[in-house]
């Protein structure tokens, strides 16, 4: 009788283990198996049948077995002992005996293992036991390399929602942005109209020089203009270039509000004033297209909160905490709680078919692009103010601060 040493059996177990733990497919795993058991069982064939991923059975893997065995028509509930009798009667008598294995790991069946034997090679319970131990480390192998195939296909799959949703929200972000430049490009270009009509009038009458000052504003709209353009453009080939430089906040503020001021005309706020409490902060570092924009949109809101009961709009400015401040504030009906906490959000507008909701929330933005900080205060009935405060410069940039 053919007997495996209990050392030897051992030994062969673990190198069959290692062997089958370096296969990464189910495909590699099952000619190990074959060869190993027709090597130490040993047998005198055997045949592996497999189920596929649709359920289909299948010989796939063969060793020492008449052709056509490999043609038999198999079912997955036959798999067991039948299965193997199937099979047997398909050699056609050149086996005299089989012993079928299932290969069972994690609950899972993925097919069974069919050993023939005849007079050369007959049965032995040594030999079985072997073969059920090669055969569960085979299933074992199975059962990990189709966990990882299905953590493949999973990661395969979360990386193509992630890069779809990545390409989702890149798209999203670029249409708010768009968006957002529309609406600061609305704000600083309305008052060219205004400007084309004082100097017709002034042509008319022969005021060239009231003309040429009003070119020269224009001038300064339009270069704000194109800036804001430059933003779209670099936002959209994600520069991350800063393109700062040391400004005087102050002039901002003046030049935001001679921007903003044709607003007052346009929707006959007569009763409306715009005041200025600049004190000449420290310059700081930041982008002044983006500045000015973000300041047209605080005083048009402002000016727009006044239409119709008149009031004013204060423009201030100062230093704190090692940087420079610029509030907008108005003396109008202010927001009630509700409204407030939404103000910064994207596409959150009380203006109804004429607001997009993105003034405040590209302000927002901007602040937040420059290291700085945003704040309101508002009450209803007792106004609305907006602080936007900014870091200081370079060192070496900055002026001296008041003691």
């Amino acid at each position: 009788m053919w007997v495996v040493p209990a050392r030897r059996a051992i030994d062969l177990l673990i190198r069959f283990a290692r062997l089958v733990s370096d296969a990464s497919e189910g495909a590699e795993v099952l000619p190990l198996l074959a060869d190993a058991l027709l090597e130490h069982v040993p047998a005198a064939g055997l045949a592996v049948v497999e189920i596929g991923v649709t359920g289909e059975v299948h010989v796939s893997v063969s060793r020492n077995v008449p052709e056509p065995l490999h043609r038999t028509a198999l079912e997955a509930d036959a798999i067991g002992e039948e299965l193997g009798e199937t099979l047997l009667r398909a050699a056609d008598g050149t086996f005299s005996e089989q012993q079928t294995r299932p290969l069972v790991a994690g609950g899972n069946l993925f097919g069974a293992v069919v050993i023939f034997f005849d007079a050369e090679h007959p049965v032995t319970p040594d030999g079985m036991q072997l073969a059920d131990g090669l055969v569960d480390l085979a299933a074992i192998a199975l059962g990990n390399a189709t966990a990882v195939a299905k953590l493949e296909t999973s990661h395969a799959a979360l990386a193509a929602s992630q890069e779809m949703l990545a390409r989702t929200e890149k798209l999203r972000a670029l249409g708010q942005m768009a968006a957002g430049v529309s609406h600061d490009l609305k704000n600083i270009l309305n008052p060219l109209s205004l400007h084309l009509q004082f100097i017709e009038r002034s042509l008319d009458k022969g005021k060239t020089k009231d003309a040429k000052e009003s070119c020269i504003e224009m001038r300064q709209v339009l270069v704000r203009g194109v800036q804001t353009l430059e933003r779209l453009r670099d936002y959209s080939r994600q520069s991350k270039e800063s393109k700062t430089e040391l400004v005087d906040l102050d002039r901002l503020v003046r030049e935001a509000a001679e921007i903003a001021r044709p607003r007052m005309a346009s929707i006959g706020g007569r009763g409306v004033r715009i005041e200025q409490e600049l004190t000449a902060p420290p310059h700081v570092m930041a982008m002044s297209g983006e500045v000015v924009s973000a300041l047209v949109n605080l005083i048009v809101n402002a000016i727009d909160a006044l239409a119709g009961g008149g009031g004013t709009v204060t423009l201030r400015s100062g230093e704190s905490h090692g940087g420079a401040w610029v509030s907008v504030g108005d003396d109008g009906p202010g927001m009630p709680r509700d409204v407030e906490k939404h103000v910064f959000e994207p596409f959150f507008t009380t203006k109804g078919a004429e607001g997009t909701g993105l003034g405040l929330a590209m302000v927002y933005a901007c602040v937040q692009r420059h290291g700085g900080t945003v704040t309101l205060a508002t009450e209803p009935g007792a106004g609305t103010t907006f602080t936007l405060w900014f870091p200081g410069g370079s060192e070496g940039s900055q002026r001296p601060q008041s003691s």
